[in-house]
């Protein structure tokens, strides 16, 4: 019996009579749930907030009216986080108080993970996906951060579960409940529309007389219900802002592959993908035994699935890419439940029992290697730097920005910290190829020049650091990650 469920050929947990070894199983998954929650919980407010996470922050403190039409003609994405978030920040606006309406998901995301794994493969599949999620980067970094990807993490595992429950037992009250879970899901990125595409897809893999085409068609016309004001969102709001993602390219793949496996890194995430992809390669393996079984077509459809929500919305945004660049590795964490439940089957198909624990041992260490280097890994250290100027400028003096996104990040940051709310200096923006803002500083003593996405060799910025040299001197420099701020002082 051992064998049988480390292969995953059951879709039921083995239980003996007295039940003691579903008591055991229930305290090891609520340990493993506790662990999760730590990991998610240590060094919540460490971190400034970045430009992200500023904005919404700022999106969700909107007045009533302005909120709901933004939502409509401006960002439409992430809608329902920042719908969520709204009430939430009656809290509190801190770093720890906001990211942790992040957290609730990404632990609850761990029971659900498992009783998905469960149903799928068996108990011993539930229970090793739920560990390696508990434990996973980039499930841990979607949880301590102010956006709504650990949301749609934990939507994508609920409709893939309904979904499961349709296929498996065909009724209206299931199809119904997986259609709104489903459209629902939409709602935390634009990306969920790919979810419930991938489910259609695995359906390749059941014969048609097993395909139950009234209640799919039910659930289909739920999901397309609610799906349909996304769809309107994406057609007719400006996309403008993803003007930067690059076409996809090998490297983009590279970094796909380091963020689900470990949210980003070098060395360490290099090593944590090598383990995952000999794991999921072991899944591919009992994917192509399992197509080749013709007596058992729900198990088949079993392994199609996992493989189909995982290859399914990268094929798409591949395909949707060669007409608009759309290929960027944090919109495909919709990935990441399929990513590690493929990990697990992958794992528990090594018959050697000294090779698979070390297989999972060295994923988990690697895991929390990575965790505890995500904890000091900031993305943009905008708090430090506004704190640095509410300490050292005065309101006479101003504060010159390069970077529209830059003013909208410090000023906002500025309203939030202690001594934000004492009289400030004048913001100034500076918007190449106009010299406006030579005007707008006048006879300040002292400018503050704020440079935010600014690379060495980037010509503008140079020019306004040489412009300022014609009447000011350049004094301390202060540099954050991702910003750095340069006082200029009048000469005398």
């Amino acid at each position: 019996m051992l064998a049988a469920s480390r292969a995953g050929f059951t879709a039921t947990p083995e239980v003996n009579a007295d039940g003691l070894f579903e008591r055991h199983a229930s305290l090891w998954l609520w340990s493993i749930v506790a662990l999760g929650a730590v990991l998610r919980l240590v060094a919540l407010g460490h971190k400034s907030f970045w430009i992200d996470e500023i904005a919404s922050v700022v999106i969700a403190q909107k007045p009533g009216a302005t909120f709901w039409h933004f939502l409509w003609h401006d960002e439409g994405n992430m809608a329902l986080y920042y719908v969520l978030l709204r009430p939430w920040l009656h809290l509190g606006n801190g770093e720890a108080m906001v990211r942790l309406l992040s957290v609730l998901p990404g632990v609850a995301t761990i029971p659900l993970i498992y009783l998905l794994g469960k149903r799928l493969f068996g108990w011993r599949t539930g229970m090793l996906a739920a560990a390696l999620f508990a434990l996973n980067p980039c499930a841990i970094a979607a949880s301590q951060e102010a956006r709504a990807y650990s949301f749609l993490v934990l939507a994508v595992v609920i409709s893939t579960y309904r979904f499961v429950r349709l296929v498996e037992d065909p009724c209206y009250r299931f199809a119904i409940a997986y259609g709104i879970v489903a459209g629902l899901t939409c709602y935390f990125h634009y990306f969920g529309v790919l979810v419930p595409v991938a489910h259609a897809v695995s359906l390749m893999a059941m014969p048609r007389a097993r395909k139950p085409w009234k209640q799919y068609g039910v659930a289909g016309v739920l999901f397309v219900l609610f799906a349909i004001p996304v769809l309107w969102l994406i057609h007719a709001q400006d996309i403008g802002h993803l003007s930067w993602v690059q076409p996809p390219s090998l490297l983009e793949f590279y970094h796909l592959g380091v963020f689900l496996a470990a949210s980003g890194g070098k060395a360490v995430g290099a090593v944590l993908l090598a383990f995952d992809l000999v794991l999921i390669g072991f899944f591919l393996a009992r994917l192509k035994a399992a197509w080749q079984e013709r007596d058992n077509d729900l198990q088949r459809w079993r392994y199609a699935l996992v493989a189909s929500s995982f290859f399914s919305p990268i094929v798409i945004v591949l395909a949707v890419s060669m007409v608009r660049p759309a290929f960027y590795h944090r919109f495909l964490i919709i990935c990441l439940p399929p990513f590690v439940m493929m990990t697990a089957v992958g794992a528990l198909q090594i018959r050697r029992r000294l090779m698979w624990i070390s297989a999972i041992a060295g994923v988990c260490i690697l895991s929390l290697v990575s965790t505890v280097i995500l904890y000091t890994r900031v993305t943009e250290e905008w708090r430090g730097a506004v704190s640095y100027m509410i300490a050292v400028a005065h309101p006479e003096d101003r504060v010159l920005y390069y970077q529209s996104l830059g003013a909208f990040a410090a000023e906002n940051y500025w309203n939030w910290l202690p001594g934000g709310s004492a009289p400030r200096p004048r913001e100034v923006i500076v918007n190449p190829p106009s010299t406006d803002w030579q005007q707008q500083i006048g006879q300040a003593p002292r400018v503050w020049l704020v440079l935010y996405r600014a690379k060495v060799d980037d010509a503008q910025a140079r020019s306004v650091e040489q412009e300022l040299m014609k009447v000011y001197d350049a004094g301390v420099e202060k540099v954050f990650r991702g910003v750095t701020v340069i006082e200029y002082k009048a000469r005398r």
